[in-house]
């Protein structure tokens, strides 16, 4: 896939990019998936609510018959209804409680906790035709009609086999009475219910796996795009606050704290040396712990040596490290590339000395 630009989307995206989709309502979810947890739950309940449901009917029926006069007015008939079906509304209300509650869950699960003000405004785009056609012809399109093929096709096959299974419970119906042939009944449609179910289920986790790709494969950036967000991202306040708080926290550390926990030195060889940190967990980009010129870059060799962190010799980069950063600040954009390779060179020696 190729940008206007003809650069090759081949970077995945940053999380400053997945945020920004994320806003703009952009995440991966699996609407069957939501569906058929929906559709297990109220089965797994439905025996208990069921049972409920049918005391409390009873209980109310019996209870306003016998309480009734001989006058089977409308108002009498009216009051006997009722009766008999207000005791039923708790386990309906319980039955949308646990569907409610499971979409709920299952949207949190995939998406998380996200409004997204900008999906919900209306956009002309969708509307369009020529995109309508797009999207009909499109990946997402195949792989749904694909989806719709298989799951008509495997429920198709757990209704019969289902009937096929229970066949000979079907052909005694007619001599139970209407109680139990609604029993047996009912019985075999939970059972039909809950095998679809499960295989939804199992469609869904696919149909999620999918969803993400896809939707990763939409954020896909250029090159350019990623040295343009880089270079954005410095200048932004909220890195500017970093940068800050960072420097704050090195000028607190003693320096041979701050040294010890570097990752390699560069020197110039005498009179420059810069230590050099890197946490991907924590950062996006290497950060300057201590520098020196002289009498504190020999200090800050010698407490290297002790600590045993790697000194690497590497002029112009230590000058111009020296020059461009102050002690909490991240490598500049056009150091990056430098001060990585300097890495790499450390972290292959010291793993082929390990």
């Amino acid at each position: 896939m190729s940008n206007s630009s003809g650069q090759e989307k081949s970077e995945q995206p940053t999380d400053r990019r997945k945020k920004e989709a994320r806003k703009k309502g952009t995440v991966a979810k699996s609407v069957d998936m939501i569906s058929a947890a929906v559709l297990v739950s109220i089965l797994m309940a439905m025996p208990s609510v069921m049972q409920a449901g049918y005391k409390g009917f009873t209980h109310g029926f019996r209870s306003s018959i016998q309480t009734s006069t001989n006058d089977f007015s409308l108002a009498t008939v009216n009051k006997i209804t009722t009766a008999a079906l207000i005791p039923m509304l708790p386990p309906l209300v319980m039955i949308m409680a646990i569907a409610m509650g499971v979409g709920l869950v299952g949207n949190f699960a995939q998406v998380g906790f996200n409004i997204s003000s900008e999906a919900m405004k209306p956009n002309f785009n969708k509307i369009n035709p020529a995109n309508g056609l797009k999207r009909l012809f499109g990946k997402p399109a195949v792989f749904d009609l694909f989806k719709s093929l298989i799951k008509l096709f495997l429920f198709s096959f757990m209704v019969y086999s289902s009937i096929r299974d229970h066949w000979p419970e079907i052909g005694m119906i007619w001599s139970l009475t209407p109680l139990g042939s609604m029993g047996v009944i009912g019985g075999i449609a939970r059972t039909i219910l809950m095998r679809v179910g499960m295989a939804w289920l199992l469609l869904a986790v696919g149909d999620y796996v999918f969803q993400k790709k896809q939707v990763n494969s939409q954020l896909m950036m250029t090159k350019d795009e990623v040295r343009q967000e880089m270079k954005d991202a410095e200048s932004s306040p909220e890195m500017k606050g970093q940068r800050m708080r960072m420097a704050r926290k090195f000028s607190k550390m003693r320096m041979s704290q701050a040294v010890a926990a570097a990752d390699v030195i560069i020197t110039n060889p005498t009179h420059y040396a810069v230590a050099i940190q890197y946490n991907a967990e924590k950062n996006h980009a290497p950060v300057v712990v201590a520098k020196g010129v002289d009498h504190l870059a020999l200090r800050i060799r010698e407490l290297a040596t002790e600590a045993k962190v790697p000194i690497v010799e590497n002029r112009p980069l230590a000058r111009a490290l020296h020059k461009q950063c102050e002690v909490g600040d991240f490598v500049p954009r056009d150091l990056f590339q430098s001060v990585a390779e300097v890495l790499a060179y450390v972290y292959r020696t010291v793993k082929k000395v390990r």
